[in-house]
């Protein structure tokens, strides 16, 4: 088994773990993967982290439990809870227009901050910018504010009403990440190390100017293009911002879930208000039935069934990465994948290893 590290606690049997590591190097044969990291916890305990392959292929270094990877859009749910809490602090109104707190936006006063947060304002996704998507692995590209991105769509009309459909669309959260800026004071990072980062222990979190994640742990990131592997140069990452810009660790994000669905972020009205999609409008993202898990976008993390079982979680991919958190609010379950491969599917990988755990 090539490049395997893990921690174990007693919860898992060897049985388990043994299946678990199959299911991880038959996902890296048949996607090609270079390196993954999984965890595994109950309630923010950590019972499994392993690290396999490499994070590093020209070193030939191994991925370990300890290997920080970019996690894209689950950089989305930190940045729903920061402004979460500024609603609970009386700064934020969910249902007030954005133009209350930021005027300029594009149709600040047809959109809410609830809106935003679902998923259903109707504006369109900056990075379906063409111009913008080639040149994200530029390394001469200079780095932008976040309005720079907003204002990519400031002259194109909203795709529906507001609060009438479902649209997945960073231009959402690069807004909220100027509100929480706005509203707390400090800069989007300084307000979230702060408001969350700091106070949940989340050493092995950051907010990345640049991608890959820089220590002597972190992870490069690969493409596999015409049958061999690609090594992505280091780029700018300020058009992920709020929206995607954060980098860690499994053992960090188990510890992000159990803190977050235990109320020590939110209090308990707001983490059922943050994971609870607008009634009747759905978000399907799989056209694969069988994994083809969600039901509908709530505030950075969606809801939907597996088996009969109701799960809440997010994915992310970046240039270079793809990762996935997943969690069984039922038994406080959570399942973390991260890779570093933009051709990944963590998304298989997790729900694998669920239905080993709960034995289907």
């Amino acid at each position: 088994m090539i490049g395997l590290s893990l921690v174990l606690a007693a919860a898992l049997s060897s049985a388990q773990t043994s299946e678990i590591g199959s299911i991880v190097q038959k996902a890296m044969a048949s996607q090609h993967l270079t390196g993954v990291e999984i965890g595994i916890g109950r309630n923010g305990t950590l019972l499994y982290s392993a690290g396999y392959g490499l994070r590093n292929r020209a070193s030939h270094l191994p991925v370990t439990p300890d290997t920080v990877f970019e996690i894209g859009s689950i950089t989305k749910q930190f940045t729903a809870a920061g402004v979460m809490l500024l609603v609970q602090r009386g700064r934020v109104d969910l249902d007030a227009p954005i133009a209350r707190y930021l005027p300029d936006v594009p149709h600040a006063k047809e959109i809410t901050v609830r809106q935003l947060l679902d998923q259903t304002s109707g504006l369109d996704d900056y990075l379906e910018d063409k111009t913008l998507y080639a040149s994200l692995v530029d390394a001469t590209v200079k780095p932008h504010p976040i309005s720079y991105y907003v204002n990519l769509v400031a002259n194109k009309p909203l795709q529906f009403r507001p609060g009438t459909k479902w649209a997945y669309s960073n231009t959402n959260y690069a807004i909220l990440g100027m509100l929480a800026a706005k509203m707390s004071g400090q800069s989007y990072e300084a307000y979230m190390q702060s408001a969350i980062l700091d106070p949940q222990h989340l050493n092995d979190t950051e907010f990345l100017a640049t991608a890959p994640p820089k220590g002597a742990n972190a992870s490069e990131g690969y493409d596999y293009v015409k049958n061999r592997f690609v090594t992505l140069p280091k780029y700018d990452m300020s058009w992920a911002n709020a929206a995607g810009a954060l980098a860690s660790n499994a053992q960090n994000l188990i510890r992000w879930d159990g803190a977050f669905f235990s109320g020590d972020v939110l209090n308990a009205r707001g983490v059922q208000t943050a994971i609870t999609p607008p009634p009747g409008i759905t978000a399907l993202v799989k056209k694969d039935e069988r994994n083809n898990i969600a039901q509908g976008y709530a505030f950075g993390w969606m809801a939907g069934q597996d088996e009969g079982r109701r799960l809440i979680w997010h994915n992310g991919g970046t240039l270079g990465a793809r990762s996935m958190n997943l969690v069984f609010p039922s038994d406080g379950l959570e399942i973390i994948v991260l890779t570093n491969q933009s051709t990944a599917s963590p998304e298989s990988i997790a729900l694998k290893i669920a239905r080993l755990l709960y034995g289907s």
